[in-house]
């Protein structure tokens, strides 16, 4: 099954809110948001994870991660 358009774009749109609300209100991780918002890949979309141990904002970036992961899910978890 293909993801659909809707699920895509409401995930997107909260990794990019998420992302780009965490570089702006933490200057410790403004080059790690903005590769992640820039490059999503497995890495750096890892990084601010990592990066985030403690923070505040770490519960926002889950969220987040978690309507990408729903929107995926189908495609991510079906069997082969």
């Amino acid at each position: 099954m293909v993801i659909r358009e809707s699920d895509r774009r409401l995930a997107r749109g909260a990794y990019q809110v998420a992302v780009g609300m965490i570089g702006q209100r933490d200057p410790s991780v403004a080059d790690i948001a903005a590769a992640a918002l820039e490059h999503p890949s497995p890495i750096t979309v890892r990084a601010p994870l990592s990066a985030g141990a403690g923070k505040p904002w770490l519960p926002m970036l889950l969220e987040a991660l978690a309507q990408v992961g729903v929107a995926g899910a189908e495609d991510v978890l079906k069997g082969e």
